[in-house]
């Protein structure tokens, strides 16, 4: 009988490569699904930061127009001589006053919650980007798995290469989707 040494590439040694390479290929796969898994939490969360700043700028703005509104009913009403006494007519016009002075900072505020809505609705879309990326990473690892597996199991040579390279793309999705801004 007339064995192989261990280093070579007949039976045994194509059995192990092909092995070491489905093994190597399962390991990137279950990275690829762990990190696409972390990204779809990151790009909920994003999504839900969003969509809480969107909620404040709206609130915000909401409490500018309704200081705006007070103000223009007190100057009516002040206008119009609806109220006579002088002490009353005294606080209204200081409310409404106050109201005024007010009502820019407010109205800065819910500015700068639409910015920051604006930004995490970027940021969330990046980070949806990149959990696209790494999806299609770990299912390029996975037809991968399939391609080397069956290549072993028929002895179809030409799945094992079309496997590797599906794999090194695999790899570079990977890469790509990690390195992805978020």
């Amino acid at each position: 009988m007339h064995s192989e040494a261990p280093h070579s590439l007949g039976p045994a040694g194509s059995n192990r490569l092909v092995s070491l390479a489905t093994a190597i290929i399962a390991v990137l796969a279950a990275l690829g699904t762990l990190f696409a898994h972390h990204r779809s939490i990151q790009a909920l969360a994003a999504k839900n930061q969003a969509i809480l700043s969107q909620s404040r700028a709206t609130d915000t703005y909401n409490a500018y127009e309704a200081k705006q509104i007070r103000f223009n009913i007190y100057k009516a009403l002040l206008d119009g001589g609806v109220i006579n006494k002088s002490n009353t007519r005294a606080r209204i016009e200081a409310v409404a006053e106050h109201e005024r002075e007010s009502a820019p900072s407010v109205l800065e505020k819910a500015k700068e919650f639409e910015r920051q809505a604006d930004s995490d609705d970027d940021r969330s879309e990046a980070i949806l980007k990149s959990y696209e990326l790494l999806q299609y990473a770990a299912a390029a690892f996975q037809i991968s798995i399939v391609l080397v597996s069956v290549s072993a199991v028929t002895g179809a040579r030409f799945l094992f290469p079309l496997g590797c390279v599906l794999s090194s793309a695999g790899l570079v999705l990977l890469v790509a989707g990690l390195v992805q801004k978020g």
